[in-house]
C-alpha cells in the first residue's frame, strides 16, 4: 500500500470535522477575542504608565482600569468556551472513529488478530486514537486562531512604525514556522521508533499471553520476562530521548523569543 504524506493524513483528519464545523467556528472565534482580550491587557498596562506620567494616553485612567476589568473576565469566560467546543468536538468525533475502527475489526477479526501486526493493530484501539484528542482539541483551532492573531497583531503594532510590524511578522514566521520544521527535522525519527516499538511491545505481550501454557510447560517465564523488561526498557529509552528533544526545543524556542522581545524593544 501507498504510504501517505503527513499532509494527506491531517487533510483528511480535518474533513472529519465538517459536520461540527459551527462549533469550530465558534470555538476559532472565541479563542481569538480571547487572546486579543489577553493581550491587551498588557497593552493597556502601557498605556496605564502613559496616564500616569502624563503624557497622551488613548483613554482615560478610569476608561483603562474598566477595560482591563472587562477583558479579564470576558477572557476567563472565551477560554472556557473555547475548550469546551473544542473537547466536544474531539470527543465526538474520537467516538465516530473508534466506531468506524470497530466496524472494521468486526469484519476482519479474529483472522486479523493472528497476524503479525496485530501489536500495530492493540495501539491504534487503544493509544492512537486517545493521541487524536491533542489533534482536534488542541491543534486545529489554536492554528487557525494563530494565523488570525498574528495578522491583527502585526497590523497593530505596524500602526505605530511599519518596521515594528515587520519585525513583529518575522518573530512569528520563526517561532511560529521556522523553528517547528528545524525542529522536526533534527528530532529524526524517535517518534515513529517509539511508535514503532509500541506496537511490537503489544504484540509479544499478546503472544506471551496466547503461549502461557507452552512457557509454562518448557520453564520458559524468566526468559519471556527478562525479554519484555529488555523490549519495555529500549522503549523507555526512546521516551526518554523523545522528552530530552522536547526540552532542548522548548528552552531553544524560549531564547529565540526573548531575542526578538529584546529586538523590538531596541
Amino acid at each position: 500500500m501507498k504510504k501517505r504524506s503527513g499532509l494527506t493524513v491531517m487533510l483528511r483528519l480535518v474533513g472529519l470535522v465538517k459536520p461540527l464545523a459551527g462549533f469550530m467556528v465558534l470555538a476559532i472565534c472565541m479563542g481569538l477575542i480571547g487572546h486579543l482580550c489577553a493581550s491587551f491587557i498588557t497593552i493597556l498596562g502601557g498605556y496605564t504608565v502613559l496616564a500616569l506620567l502624563g503624557l497622551d494616553a488613548p483613554l482615560p485612567l478610569g476608561g483603562i482600569f474598566a477595560c482591563v476589568l472587562l477583558f479579564a473576565l470576558l477572557r476567563a469566560g472565551l477560554r472556557y468556551g473555547e475548550q469546551a467546543c473544542n473537547h466536544f468536538i474531539a470527543f465526538k468525533l474520537l467516538a465516530l472513529i473508534r466506531d468506524k475502527v470497530f466496524r472494521a475489526l468486526r469484519k476482519l477479526c479474529p483472522a486479523k488478530l493472528e497476524g503479525r501486526d496485530k501489536g500495530d493493530l492493540i495501539s491504534v484501539i487503544t493509544s492512537d486514537i486517545e493521541l487524536l484528542e491533542v489533534f482536534y482539541a488542541h491543534t486545529i483551532s489554536p492554528a487557525a486562531i494563530a494565523l488570525l492573531f498574528t495578522i491583527i497583531l502585526c497590523l497593530f503594532i505596524g500602526s505605530f512604525h511599519w518596521a515594528l510590524g515587520v519585525l513583529a511578522l518575522a518573530a512569528y514566521l520563526v517561532v511560529g514556522v521556522a523553528m517547528p520544521l528545524a525542529i522536526s527535522k533534527l528530532s529524526g525519527d524517535t517518534g515513529l521508533q517509539f511508535r514503532t516499538g509500541s506496537g511490537a511491545l503489544s504484540a509479544f505481550v499478546l503472544d506471551s499471553m496466547r503461549g502461557l501454557p507452552e512457557t509454562i510447560q518448557y520453564a520458559q517465564g524468566k526468559e519471556r520476562l527478562e525479554e519484555m523488561n529488555r523490549r519495555t526498557d529500549v522503549l523507555a529509552k526512546t521516551e526518554e530521548q523523545m522528552k530530552q528533544n522536547a526540552g532542548l526545543n522548548s528552552a531553544v524556542t524560549n531564547t529565540v523569543i526573548l531575542l526578538f522581545d529584546l529586538a523590538i524593544r531596541i
